[in-house]
């Protein structure tokens, strides 16, 4: 079958020898197909490593000047937009010093260069920090001070602060310095109520940061071995919530092309997983994703892991994972049978099935898009009337959506139970119920 444009641009940024090949075909794409692949590069966060890509390989040639011109206006302003932020974020890194916070910087400008080469390739629109328990209240109090205002998040290891009154963007807009960004504060990294699924170790903690020096300011981050784990399970996360930015999956690449072969650190990740079976799953999952899609090395340990996976997962990364990573981002363009929910198929062989979890779901409260808009409502009234405001809540799109990703899961159903059938008898790990109760109880040190 023909490559997609989208596949070819894939192709072009992976890290395989002959990824020049791609373009020839990107240099045949029609204005049709540039325009869906430049709103796909900006909806991935891959738009600025493709600008480098072309530059790296001199072929800027091949791409329009119109196309050439835009990506380029759109860096330049995201370098001003890095600029801004990275003052931002020294700010409240400061201020989180001076009022005895304990944290660590995590994701974002933490990822710089083990992750990402330079900043100003990567769309940020948000700061993370792992913050320690006892000093959530005080982390709070100096954001609000800032001018931050709390927000709902569907985590209860998760706070959320916002500058009043900034409207998400979108497309060339998103890249403004004056575009809105969050800041989240994460108690935990891993949710295990929040899509249902097991817990893990406790992995990260504020006592493991050492202090990152990047473009002249200092903040404490946690070690690489923490950070991959982390980058992992934060791909799993979008993996169950049903999308994912591909960068996210492009860079875990990037880090994997660099640092396959450093025994030491694949050393310390086996320490770090421990004997968690999920989390070792987890780790083969995302990885053999990065590789397959950017052609990015396995290391060696992840290769003796992927070896005992169970057969529903290893199913669903031969079968599912790759179309499922370049289909396009869920609501904002039609697809008439979008794959996003089959990522249903993996969240199944994680999901926790024992009586006492199902309760504590039953009374946990709800997060749909329809709950959260019941509760704008509620807090401001006026919403009602405000036309805006429903555009952008998608609701038309957001319902043909699901309706059609729906169908598209329940035709799938017999055509995935019949290849894990042709995987089940070849495996020794086919008959282990995966639920909570099935996983070790020993912690990583």
């Amino acid at each position: 079958m023909k490559p997609t444009p989208v596949e070819n641009v894939v192709g072009f940024l992976s890290f395989s020898p002959d990824h020049r090949d791609r373009l020839n075909a990107i240099e045949k794409f029609s204005r049709r197909e540039w325009k869906h692949v430049l709103q796909w590069l900006d909806d991935a966060g891959l738009a600025f490593y493709f600008l480098q890509r072309i530059k790296d390989t001199n072929a800027s040639a091949v791409v329009p000047p119109e196309v050439l011109s835009r990506v380029e206006r759109n860096f330049a302003s995201n370098q001003l937009r890095v600029d801004d932020m990275s003052h931002r974020f020294d700010a409240i890194n400061k201020k989180f010093n001076d009022a005895g916070v304990r944290y660590a910087a995590i994701k974002g400008f933490s990822l710089v260069p083990q992750f990402c080469p330079n900043a100003p390739l990567r769309h940020q629109g948000d700061f993370d920090y792992l913050i320690d328990e006892q000093s959530l209240p005080a982390a709070c109090r100096v954001l609000i001070d800032a001018g931050y205002s709390s927000q709902k998040s569907p985590s209860s290891k998760e706070s959320i602060f916002v500058i009043p009154g900034g409207e998400p963007s979108r497309g060339d807009a998103q890249y403004s310095a004056q575009a809105p960004h969050a800041v989240e504060l994460h108690t935990d990294i891993w949710d295990s109520k929040m899509h249902r699924l097991p817990p893990m170790p406790s992995l990260f903690a504020v006592a493991r940061a050492r202090m990152q020096h990047w473009n002249g300011f200092t903040f404490p981050a946690l070690p690489d071995e923490d950070v991959f784990l982390l980058q992992v399970l934060h791909a799993c996360h979008h993996i169950f919530a049903q999308w994912i930015r591909l960068s996210c999956l492009f860079e875990i690449a990037y880090f994997l092309h660099r640092r396959a072969s450093d025994t030491e650190l694949w050393s310390l990740v086996e320490q770090r997983a421990g004997n968690s079976a999920a989390l070792r799953e987890f780790v083969v999952i995302v990885t053999e994703m990065a590789a397959r899609l950017f052609a990015a090395p396995v290391p060696t340990l992840v290769q003796s892991w992927s070896a005992s996976i169970r057969p529903g997962p290893r199913t669903w990364i031969e079968h599912y994972a790759r179309n499922w990573a370049l289909d396009g981002l869920p609501v904002y363009e039609f697809n008439l049978l979008p794959r996003s929910k089959l990522a249903l198929f993996l969240h199944q062989q994680y999901r926790v099935a024992s009586r006492a979890e199902q309760a504590d779901h039953q009374n946990e409260p709800s997060y749909s898009r329809l709950s959260r808009i019941a509760s704008s409502i509620k807090n401001d009234p006026s919403l009602i009337w405000n036309a805006t405001w429903w555009r952008r809540q998608h609701l038309v799109r957001r319902t043909t959506f699901h309706t059609l990703a729906g169908v598209r899961y329940v035709c799938e159903i017999p055509r995935w139970r019949w290849r894990n059938r042709a995987l089940r008898p070849n495996a020794t790990a086919a008959s282990i119920p995966w639920t909570s109760d099935s996983l070790p109880s020993k912690k990583a040190s």
